[in-house]
Order: C-alpha cells, then structure tokens, then sequence
C-alpha cells in the first residue's frame, strides 16, 4: 500500500449534504375543530409531566415532604374527592341526555382520574400512604374553626353554594355531594340526570378549588403547588361553561 493510500483509507467520507426541504418543518395541517372542552385533559396531562421532573428534583428543596405536610394532606384528601366526581360523571355518562353535558362528565372523569394517578404516584415516591388516616382536611385546619380562618363545616368562596355541609349526611370535604344525593343521582335518568349532575358538579368543583387554592399557597414542593394551579384553572373555567349548561337546559344556576 503506498503512503498516500493510508491515508486515503482512514479518511471518514463526508455523509451528502441533507436536501434544503428535509431540514425545513413539515407544514403544519389545517387546522380542524377541536372536541369541546379538548383543552382541560391537555392541561392536566402538562401538569403530570412535572413527575418525571419530581422523581428527580425532590431532594433539592430538603427531601420529600413529611406525613403530616400540606403537600400529603392535599394529594390523599383530593384523590379521595376526585374519586367522587369521576362516579358522578360516569352515572351522568350512563344516564343523561343531553350530549354537551355528556360530554364534560366524560372529560371530568378523564381529567381527574389521571390527576389522581399522578398524586398517587408522587406519594409513593415519598415513601408515603395514599390514604388519609383520621378526619381529613387536617391540613386546612380540620373540620372545626380551623388555621387562616378556615372552617371547614360552613366553608364559602362567595362564588356560590358549596352543596350540603360537611359533616352532614356522609359529607366528608367541602362541595362533595351527600349519600342521599349520590343516591338520587344513580336513579336519574335524561334531563334530570342532567341537571342534578351539573348542579353537583358545579358544588364540588366550587369545593375542589378552595383546596387547590390553599395548597397551591402552602404546599412546600413546588410540583404541588404547580398542579394545584392548574386544578384551579381547569375547574374555574368547567364551572363557567355548566352554569351555562344550566341555563341552556331551563335551569336555574347552582
């Protein structure tokens, strides 16, 4: 071999320059209408992408948080009251009417069931139980006169009736509906099951966001707090469009 073959050998060929279209983006399709209410399982999907980023930024503010912190308190007492909305928003799948209502219990019950997959996942991580042991809602001042000047038994926003009172035929956190109610929720059926399902909703959504708020001010770990916000907003803007619902239907606001 001579010395310029060497050479000629170990010498790796440039690949071929790429075609100027392939390094430009595709154009991006037409846009189509989107499915009503599309937005709020996009916005809680974001929101469980901050548990990747959790798993491994927890020790950077001090540790995980401790079984008795508003952060543990929040995720066990909320998946508890999610786990409500999704059974009313699949009896109102089963039993409505009218489809645009149809249609958010469906997007309710997607939406809340994967936050509650993340809130399970990140107490886990934590080494944590998922389940609230005693009276929930410690972690707001209990069901008394509690911290802030919370009282848990007659708590109120101003935006509105938060449902039966907690304490008071098996209601356990604020706006989440009484046995009775959830009984007369399962017999309805059409236009009822419409209604009463919205009026619920919109009680426990009201309740729902006076949790998120909190935690979203008091949680320490800040993917908490992030997920509480985006319960804030997502529940706001549900609440706005049953109330419109309500009215749509011929009935009187909740």
């Amino acid at each position: 071999m001579k010395p310029g073959d060497a050479a000629s050998a170990s010498a790796v060929p440039e690949p071929p320059a790429p075609d100027q279209a392939e390094l430009e983006p595709e154009a991006a399709p037409a846009r189509r209408p989107r499915p009503r209410l599309l937005w709020a399982p996009l916005v809680v999907l974001a929101a469980a992408a901050l548990v990747a980023a959790g798993f491994g930024l927890r020790g950077l503010a001090g540790g995980a948080p401790g079984d008795g912190s508003v952060d543990a308190g929040f995720l066990r007492d909320m998946s508890d009251h999610h786990a409500q909305a999704v059974q009313m928003s699949m009896l109102e799948f089963s039993h409505g009417a009218d489809k645009d209502t149809i249609a958010i219990s469906q997007d309710i019950a997607l939406s809340q069931q994967r936050e509650a997959g993340v809130m399970g996942a990140w107490l886990a991580d934590w080494g944590l139980g998922q389940s609230t042991i005693g009276e929930p809602m410690r972690w707001m001042g209990g069901t008394g006169a509690g911290t802030d000047g919370h009282d848990m038994a007659g708590m109120h926003d101003g935006s509105g009736s938060l449902g039966t009172p907690v304490g008071t035929d098996g209601v356990r956190m604020p706006g989440m509906a009484s046995d009775t109610e959830l009984t007369q929720l399962a017999s309805s059926r059409g236009r009822d099951s419409d209604v009463r399902f919205l009026t619920l909703m919109i009680h426990h959504h009201r309740g729902g966001i006076m949790m998120a708020q909190y935690a979203s001010q008091h949680a320490g770990d800040n993917k908490v707090r992030t997920l509480a916000k985006a319960m804030v907003t997502v529940q706001s803007k549900d609440i706005s469009q049953m109330q419109f619902d309500l009215q749509r239907l011929g009935a009187p606001p909740a």
